[in-house]
């Protein structure tokens, strides 16, 4: 532990459905064990079977003071687990925000709940910047960023890793779900219909957390379609591609599936907004969200310039490497010692 404390720390996880952020917590909670700490994940769900978990796990029908375990640190993780973390807590407590729940599309009828509950006084571990600057003008939060954790499969093979260009039938990928419209993913397929209109020969890759969708097939139906699959797979078929389409809207609160391109040594096209431009602004090439017509034409010019594709590669693997589990794990480590100190 190099002279840091152990803590116990116990996660509120509301469920344990295969999505990036319930893996990035999971994750997290691995890698603090890994380094000593007591760290326990306490879910509503079952015990994922897509993610082999090292922390301890408990599933429970209600977070109460009796189904949470003492800890030194109890860790909301989603707006709905906030109060429960407060109320359950035996001691100091924090929120870990991927997101602002509040600004979602899908859950207008909860907008005024989650706003009060993001009005509780608890300190945030945040994986963003502008995600703390606004918690910090609109709530009066303070916050600390934890940086993502990146696995070690997500680094591509020496022989995929010296690439040289695109392949000569491209490969594109559009990840995430269809349903949550903030994603982006009409833009992405409307984007590929247009490059595929103009006569450019491609193949589509989606990798989704539901199966597909007659809304999504009516725009464009991919080539290849994945979904539920376990993160070491995903790591897998990224790698096989020669671009990621990010269109996500300003609701981002990071874009993980960005850095894992990055990692995978897959060049981006993203949108203009703030999650991406906090971190992906030296290796990916902005559009304005919701406009495929400028995300097909930064498409278009990357993959026709094989200086320009190597370039924004050799960019993304510099990014990812300020990303490593180690990293990771001690910044996780510090915002644990900034909590329990009091803020």
């Amino acid at each position: 532990m190099s002279g840091r404390r152990r803590f116990s720390v116990c996660y509120l996880l509301e469920d344990t459905v295969l999505f990036g952020g319930v893996k990035v917590i999971l994750r997290q909670a691995d890698l603090l064990t890994d380094r000593g700490h007591d760290v326990t994940i306490v879910s509503r769900g079952p015990h994922p079977d897509w993610y082999d978990l090292q922390a301890r796990f408990r599933q429970v029908d209600a977070f109460t003071r009796e189904t949470v375990p003492p800890s030194d640190i109890t860790i909301a993780t989603y707006w709905t687990t906030i109060g429960p973390a407060v109320a359950a807590a035996h001691r100091a407590v924090a929120h870990y925000c991927q997101g602002l729940e509040f600004t979602y599309t899908h859950n207008a009828h909860d907008h005024a709940a989650i706003e009060d509950a993001y009005h509780a006084p608890v300190p945030a571990l945040v994986v963003s910047n502008h995600l703390g600057t606004i918690l910090s003008n609109r709530f009066d939060r303070p916050s600390k960023v934890v940086l993502q954790p990146l696995e070690a499969f997500w680094k591509p093979g020496l022989r995929r890793r010296m690439a040289r260009r695109p392949a000569s039938v491209p490969r594109i990928l559009v990840t995430g779900p269809w349903e949550g419209d903030w994603k982006g993913v009409r833009t992405a397929l409307e984007a590929i219909g247009q490059l595929r209109a103009s006569g450019l020969m491609l193949e589509v890759v989606r990798v989704s957390q539901y199966e597909l969708g007659d809304a999504e097939a009516g725009v464009l139906k991919a080539d290849e379609y994945h979904h539920h699959i376990k993160p070491e797979e995903v790591a897998s078929l990224v790698q096989g591609c020669d671009l990621l389409l990010a269109p996500s809207w300003e609701q981002e609160g990071f874009g993980l599936p960005v850095l894992e391109a990055f990692a995978a040594g897959v060049p981006v096209v993203a949108s203009d907004i703030d999650a991406f431009r906090e971190f992906a602004v030296d290796a990916a090439r902005f559009a304005p969200a919701q406009d495929p017509s400028a995300f097909a034409s930064a498409a278009r010019h990357i993959l026709a310039d094989p200086a320009l594709w190597r370039q924004m590669r050799q960019a993304g693997f510099r990014i990812a490497e300020r990303y490593t589990e180690e990293r990771a794990t001690q910044s996780a480590e510090e915002a644990l010692e900034w909590v329990v100190s009091g803020v």
